[in-house]
């Protein structure tokens, strides 16, 4: 079999090394990558190694996808987008038709914002050595924490009231001897329609899960110094709410001339506004946020011969 070295920053895209010496070099880091083969595959490194010599301060990590930085140090990418507003209120047009006129109908909500991508679960790696020789007893880091999810989208707007529906105008009976009539007083106004809610933040991509790491060696103790890094990813956080849509307008009462009074209280009422986020959720920026990944497993086993 032949030897391996480990120099600088050195991918590696198939399933199994099998080597007879395995040389990791002062800096070294050795990159499981099998995008470069399987884009997104989730793989399991076997590595079977009569010997393996580390120098100083090497590394095994992975890297599944084709990003630029190694999965565990990078979180998948954040949703950027945002999500449609809400649509607006109907506005009745013109005079009403009736001592009432027609209220304008309430916006609608925004829409939820896209979940942020899930960050990639780390990859199975499994040791087989006969002999570990290292200057430094902790010499060794491998790093299979799960990737940190992706933060989520951007929520809708919440859409406008519609405006009330302008009264109907006064009615009076002319004389031609005397005072004019009051036969119909204007019209009220109609109410402004409630302004749509903010539109819900994209919920963050759930953090990846560590990596399971088994060493199978005839040095256990050894093995047992090495810097392991198996937690799970964080969960991205959550997208920006979006705003909330006002009321509308309450309309004017109808048009008063003459012997027909003009009345403030026959305007109609405005309409409330949308709610935002922290009223619907005062702890959304927590409660959307996206799970944290599980933990990986280590387990190291005393070994007493090599796999062919």
């Amino acid at each position: 079999m032949p030897d391996f070295t480990v120099t600088g920053i050195t991918r590696y895209s198939d399933a199994i090394l099998q080597v007879e010496h395995l040389v990791f070099e002062t800096g070294s880091k050795l990159v499981l990558s099998p995008y470069e083969k399987r884009p997104f595959s989730q793989s399991t490194l076997t590595i079977i190694a009569k010997k393996i010599k580390i120098d100083d301060n090497a590394e095994i990590t992975y890297d599944l996808d084709s990003r630029p930085g190694f999965d565990p140090e990078t979180s998948a990418p954040n949703d950027t987008s945002t999500a449609n507003a809400g649509s607006d209120g109907f506005s009745p047009p013109g005079d009403g038709s009736s001592s009432q006129a027609a209220n304008g109908s309430d916006g609608f909500p925004g829409e939820r914002g896209k979940k942020g991508i899930s960050g990639i679960n780390a990859p199975e790696l499994e040791i087989f050595v006969g002999d570990i020789f290292q200057t430094n007893p902790n010499g060794l880091k491998i790093n299979f924490k799960g990737q940190d999810g992706g933060n989520g989208g951007k929520g809708g707007n919440g859409g406008k009231g519609g405006d009330g529906q302008k009264g109907q105008p006064c009615q009076v009976d002319e004389h031609w001897v005397g005072h004019d009539d009051c036969t119909r007083e204007p019209g009220r106004g109609g109410n402004g329609g409630k302004g749509g809610d903010a539109g819900y933040p994209g919920r963050g991509g759930n953090g990846g899960n560590g990596g399971i790491i088994k060493i199978f060696t005839k040095s256990p103790v050894q093995a047992e110094n090495w810097n392991y890094i198996i937690d799970g990813g964080k969960g991205g956080e959550p997208g920006s709410p979006g705003d909330k849509g006002s009321g509308g307008k309450g309309g004017s009462q109808g048009e008063a001339h003459g012997p027909c009074p003009s009345k403030i209280e026959y305007h109609g009422k405005d309409g409330q506004d949308g709610q935002s986020m922290n009223d619907i959720d005062a702890e959304w920026s927590h409660n959307y946020k996206g799970i944290d990944g599980k933990k990986g497993d280590l387990d190291i086993y005393q070994l007493t011969g090599l796999p062919n």
